[in-house]
Order: structure tokens, then sequence, then C-alpha cells
């Protein structure tokens, strides 16, 4: 599984900014932009998992990059999680070790 960890201190998540800065505070959007050198960065929450292949399955998510994980066994609805994915028009999966 992903290390979730990593994960908000390199701002990786949806739900928040890298070093657990929050997109409700303009001075943590600031900095984050500053420190990456980007000009623009997301100023808004983006999809979490559940909902990430909730919007696959209808449709509004595409295409899905799954990384070292297995959505099928570690997502709470492994049944979602398949017809989603066989809906998606492209899913591309990283892992690290086969």
């Amino acid at each position: 599984q992903p290390n979730a960890m990593g994960g908000r201190e390199v701002g990786s998540l949806a739900n928040q900014l890298a070093a657990h800065e929050d997109f409700s505070d303009p001075v943590g959007i600031e900095r984050v932009e500053e420190f990456w050198s980007a000009p623009r960065i997301a100023h808004k929450e983006g999809l979490k998992a559940i909902d990430m292949f909730t919007a696959l399955e209808h449709g509004d998510v595409k295409i899905i990059w799954i990384m070292g994980t297995n959505p099928v066994v570690s997502m709470p609805n492994a049944n979602q999680v398949k017809r989603a994915l066989e809906k998606a028009e492209l899913v591309i999966v990283s892992e690290a070790m086969l």
C-alpha cells in the first residue's frame, strides 16, 4: 500500500497540499506555489479514492493511473472498483514488484 505519511508530506493527497497545507488557506497555497516554483496550482480539493472510482464508473473520469496498490483489494467495495475499471477508457498500472 502507498505510504500515507509520504503522501501528506509531498502533496499527493487530493484533500490537502504539500506539508499539510490546506486548500482553504490562501497563505498556504502561496507558500506551496513558491516552494515548488509553480505559478499556478490547484486551489480546491480533488477527488478522494472512493469518489474517484465513482466518477470513473459514471464516466466523469476516463483514465486512471494506479501506483503501488491493488484497489480491488484495498478499496471497501471491490465490485464497484471492478465495474469502474471495466468502464475506464485507459487504466495504467505502475508496480515496482510484480
